[in-house]
């Protein structure tokens, strides 16, 4: 099972009073298939949520919707009402007076606890969850366009950040980010997903933080490669010049040291060092070895 089905039962075993019942099925009714006079509809896949929807609409409204069932491997429950008495009765208690133009209601959800129940019935009609192991993303997908930019302006009042695009015909509400998304799913009352968000959260945190150290350190691995080569490279020109042994003692001693161990790092050749030297010390005889190379290659 995927994680926004996981997520949407959840959000099914919200139990709630009247009102948020009322601002639920609202929600639900809105950004279903189709809320008009005519038919009220809404298509899932998730049996949870075509349970919920009928309860809320026999609770509420006394009405309970056809249900058509289609498919076999991927089921599709088609729930609705064609009625054109009882849609109208519907439509009037959301505040509607025979305008087909719809638009979001805002005194169905006037209560913070009604106003979380519409975004939750509103993500179990059209929302869609990506799992969070593998991407931030959380959406809205509406037909209508004047409701997308009614339902946008409505979560950006309440903080949330949406963002928005086109998709083909409908209009996409979008949250990409972790923190933000976090806040939405508090809202809607999927605590236990929070939790779960929250968990994801560390586990990335923990494996960038591997991903850097391990890049720091095979990036340093790769310049000391590239620094012994070049420390290897001049010490050579030096002995094939025979100005090697002409070196002083210190840098003669470094030299000898680099050739015997050509893979260890800085840090290793001064603990192999029979006189006591710090790496910086020991780098600069380095650094001075490839300068005196330099002066013989261009003939000083």
């Amino acid at each position: 099972m995927s994680f926004c089905s996981e997520l949407k039962n959840d959000l099914c075993k919200e139990k709630k009073g009247v009102c948020c019942q009322v601002a639920e099925c609202y929600g639900f009714m809105l950004f279903g298939r189709s809320f008009s006079y005519k038919n009220i509809s809404l298509i899932t896949e998730n049996k949870n949520i075509a349970e919920r929807y009928t309860s809320f609409f026999k609770k509420n409204f006394a009405i309970i919707p056809g249900v058509k069932v289609t498919g076999n491997k991927n089921i599709r429950y088609t729930l609705s009402v064609e009625d054109k008495e009882l849609c109208g009765r519907v439509m009037s208690a959301f505040g509607y007076n025979g305008n087909d133009l719809l638009s979001i209601n805002h005194d169905v959800f006037k209560r913070d606890c009604c106003f979380s129940a519409f975004i939750r019935g509103a993500f179990l009609a059209c929302g869609q969850m990506s799992d969070p192991y593998k991407n931030y993303h959380t959406e809205f997908v509406i037909k209508d366009f004047t409701l997308a930019l009614e339902f946008y302006s409505l979560l950006t009042v309440r903080g949330l950040s949406p963002k928005r695009s086109i998709r083909g015909n409908s209009t996409v509400i979008y949250f990409n980010q972790g923190e933000t998304i976090e806040e939405l799913l508090t809202l809607m009352g999927a605590n236990k997903k929070v939790l779960e968000l929250i968990d994801v959260q560390v586990a990335k945190t923990i494996r960038n933080r591997e991903n850097r150290k391990n890049n720091i350190e095979l990036s340093n691995i790769g310049k000391q490669v590239d620094a012994s080569f070049e420390q290897r490279k001049a010490i050579e020109l030096l002995k094939e010049a025979g100005k090697l042994e002409a070196l002083s003692d210190e840098l003669y001693s470094v030299a000898q040291l680099r050739l015997s161990y050509p893979e260890a790092s800085l840090s290793q050749l001064c603990r192999l060092s029979d006189e006591s030297i710090t790496r910086s010390g020991l780098n600069h005889r380095l650094k001075k070895i490839i300068e005196i190379a330099e002066k013989i290659k261009n003939g000083d």
